[in-house]
This record gives C-alpha cells, sequence and structure tokens, in this order.
C-alpha cells in the first residue's frame, strides 16, 4: 500500500503539472512524457495486483489513470498550445486527477491502519 500510494502521489505531480501549464505557443512536456512512460510501468504493475487482490476501486482508478499516462507518454517532446488544452480537458473530465486524489488518501489511510496493526501486534508480543 505504501508503494501504491507513493506511485498516486507521484502520478498526481505530473497530473497538475500539466493541468497547470499554460497554453501558449509550443510546450515542452519532455520531461512529463518521460516520467509518464515510467510511470506507465509501475502502473500496470499495481492495476494488475488490484485486480489479482480483488480491490476493483483501486484497480479501476488505476485503469483510468494508466490510459491517461500512456496518453502522455505518446505524445511528442513538444505540443501546441491548442494540444496541452485536449489533453487538459481529458484529464479534467474524465475526473482523472481528483480520483487519484481520493484513491491516494484512502490508499495511504489503509497503509496508516495497517502499520498501527503490525506496531500493535509487536507489541502484544513482548
Amino acid at each position: 500500500m505504501v508503494a501504491v500510494g507513493d506511485h498516486l502521489d507521484r502520478t498526481e505531480m505530473i497530473l497538475v503539472e500539466l493541468a497547470n501549464t499554460r497554453a501558449e505557443g509550443k510546450v515542452d512536456i519532455s520531461a512529463e512524457r518521460d516520467f509518464a512512460q515510467t510511470l506507465v510501468n509501475e502502473n500496470r504493475l499495481y492495476r494488475q495486483t488490484a485486480q489479482r487482490d480483488k480491490d476493483p476501486e483501486i484497480a479501476n482508478v488505476l485503469d483510468q489513470v494508466e490510459r491517461v499516462l500512456i496518453d502522455i507518454a505518446h505524445h511528442p517532446d513538444s505540443v501546441s498550445g491548442k494540444e496541452l488544452e485536449e489533453l487538459q480537458q481529458r484529464i479534467e473530465s474524465q475526473g482523472v486527477l481528483f480520483k487519484v486524489r481520493v484513491i491516494e488518501s484512502k490508499v495511504k489511510a489503509r497503509s496508516r491502519a495497517e502499520s498501527g496493526q503490525q506496531r500493535n501486534a509487536g507489541d502484544a508480543r513482548l
């Protein structure tokens, strides 16, 4: 859960960066594109694990995130303002950033709860 929370945090950063980039003239998104490609591979593993562990809420959000990350990763280094606006609209219309934030908070809360349970189990053994 900690790893998924970290992954969602990094995903949120790239989505926020793109959402807040001014769509004027040519925009260099090469750093975001390269980062998205790295996140796609991680996301796929976390999504498959969530599916295997029968956690449909996380699996569903990770599936939506994966599609957006793939879209970002397949863009060229520079995009026109219009292309960036279209990408921003896709992120906004699908509510991906909001969903990432909601699942991220749930994952972190679950991770804290699991960590607290492990500590309590360790204390009980003492």
